[in-house]
């Protein structure tokens, strides 16, 4: 359970970093978000991964907590840039 949690927290903070950004925005949202919407987003995105280190780190102690933090967060740094790569094809199956 606390591996799952870590994983959707990274997950969670990498997506909320992504669409943080203007050139991302106008691709997943359509179009520009407001400024202090992206430094929400931006915010929520860091404060997701410091969330998920401290479970790890509370969960796994230190040592064992950072490592598998860090193999969490590239799962969730793979997936978040597979989907971006693949947005069309995504976009096309969810607009059916």
């Amino acid at each position: 359970m606390m591996d799952f949690s870590i994983f959707l927290l990274s997950l969670a903070g990498f997506a909320s970093l992504l669409l943080a950004m203007p050139r991302h925005q106008t691709d997943w949202v359509g179009r520009k978000l407001s400024v202090r919407f992206g430094y929400t987003l931006r915010l929520s995105g860091f404060a997701a991964l410091v969330l998920a280190f401290a479970i790890a780190c509370v969960g796994f102690g230190w040592a064992y907590g950072a490592v598998v933090w860090f193999g969490w967060l590239t799962v969730a740094a793979a997936l978040i840039v597979t989907a971006h790569t693949n947005r069309e094809r995504i976009m096309r199956r969810t607009r059916r």
